[in-house]
């Protein structure tokens, strides 16, 4: 099935939220509070005024499934960090294919010449998803995020767009 990104809207902001404060979402966040609807609204204010970042929401047959945030690191560079989260209940296989939507608007629409994510150690399911797509793990920060008193490595992935070229299936 093939889904598909588009801006995020103001009449979006309800279910991502919902998504966001989810226990299966927001247990692998790097903040984990519970947010409320001013401070969301508030948040999307912000980003729409942002020339680094970009919000999108990820369909499928119609369906809002997913949640994708882009930030370019500077204005003239080409380096992209994304975040995202899948509606909990979307079916197996729906954050793959937001994935590799956000990959491809991120190498060809966007001229991006390289995607970072960083994971929280204990998302074993992100750090498996960033390695399935062709991700390269960089690096580790030890101990370097505190959340309920305890601290938490954080696995820094990246992928070049040459890499993701490489892994894209050849025409014959």
């Amino acid at each position: 099935m093939e889904g598909y990104l588009r801006a995020l809207r103001t009449d979006d902001l309800e279910i991502i939220r919902e998504w966001r404060n989810h226990l299966e979402i927001k247990k692998f966040m790097f903040s984990q509070q519970e947010i409320d609807k001013d401070e969301h609204i508030e948040w999307f204010e912000a980003s729409k005024y942002s020339a680094l970042r970009t919000l999108y929401l990820y369909e499928e047959a119609g369906q809002p499934i997913g949640f994708l945030q882009i930030q370019k690191l500077s204005e003239e560079g080409g380096v992209y960090e994304w975040g995202f989260y899948i509606d909990p209940f979307a079916v197996r296989g729906a954050g793959t294919r937001m994935a590799q939507q956000a990959l491809k608007k991120i190498f060809t629409e966007l001229a991006g010449v390289k995607v970072i994510g960083e994971v929280l150690a204990f998302n074993k399911s992100s750090r498996h998803l960033h390695q399935k797509l062709g991700f390269v793990l960089e690096g580790v920060l030890r101990e370097q995020h505190l959340l309920k008193g305890q601290y938490y490595d954080i696995h820094c992935f990246g992928m070049l767009k040459k890499e993701w070229e490489a892994s894209l299936p050849t025409v014959l």
